[in-house]
């Protein structure tokens, strides 16, 4: 589907984080509607930072 793999990653965890969002808005009180959004940006963000800098190290050693 996604040949670049920091796409691929974004909706694979953009599909639940909307699913688990939706639930926490059906069912939740309101004040819980981003906690869903805010892991989902957390952990994205993580892994890209461990993902670019072990490509970068990956370049290096190549180099």
């Amino acid at each position: 589907m996604f040949k670049n793999k920091e796409d691929r990653m974004w909706v694979y965890l953009a599909v639940p984080t909307f699913i688990i969002g939706t639930i926490i808005i059906y069912y939740g009180e309101g004040n819980y509607q981003y906690l869903a959004l805010l892991a989902f940006w957390t952990i994205f963000y993580i892994w890209r930072f461990f993902y670019r800098r072990k490509k970068k190290k990956e370049e290096k050693k190549s180099s």
